[in-house]
């Protein structure tokens, strides 16, 4: 047995105040995807001009030629947030290649969303699945923008129940093979 005593460190208390609640800011999600993107600044006026995004932070490292990166961004989308970033390799951050395909898609509810898959088209993105209405009661459209990220954009269309909508969307399912 040694001789050195260790005193245990204090267990963190999830703070609750002004400004946070159980741990969470206020106006956070708990659950934050986020995106490496590369550029980082095209990608916060896309999300901000083409989606909705209200950009309610952003941190930026200077480079060695004298531009900046976006180190952190946080974007408020009414109900959800993400934040983002540019490749920061050091970090093990790595934008993704839009020409090998995406490896998961952020779904958003937008009120129109045949405008906005017409917006991220002129502004760049490759609409995958124009705007059509699905059983599930949703107008959707499936588009990749101009950073490699893969969207689903919706507007409920029709005021279902979560329960029919599933029904459906299992129906649908049954006739389909992958």
């Amino acid at each position: 047995m040694s001789d050195e005593t260790t005193t245990p460190t204090p267990t963190p208390i999830a703070a609750t105040g002004v400004h946070t609640t159980g741990g969470l800011p206020h106006g956070s999600t708990s659950l934050t995807p986020h995106l490496v993107v590369s550029p980082g600044e095209a990608a916060l006026a896309f999300y901000r001009d083409v989606l909705g995004a209200r950009v309610v932070d952003v941190t930026r490292f200077p480079t060695s030629d004298g531009t900046e990166l976006v180190a952190h961004a946080v974007l408020d989308f009414g109900t959800g947030q993400l934040t983002l970033s540019d490749a920061l390799p050091d970090y093990g951050l790595v934008a993704p290649d839009p020409a090998t395909g995406s490896s998961f898609s952020l779904a958003l509810y937008r009120p129109d969303v045949d405008a906005v898959a017409a917006a991220a088209e002129a502004a760049g993105a490759v609409v995958r699945e124009h705007p059509a209405t699905f059983v599930s009661g949703d107008r959707f459209a499936s588009i990749v923008d101009p950073f490699g990220v893969r969207w689903s954009i919706m507007t409920r269309v029709e005021d279902v129940s979560p329960e029919e909508s599933a029904r459906r969307v299992a129906e649908w399912a049954a006739t389909q093979s992958a």
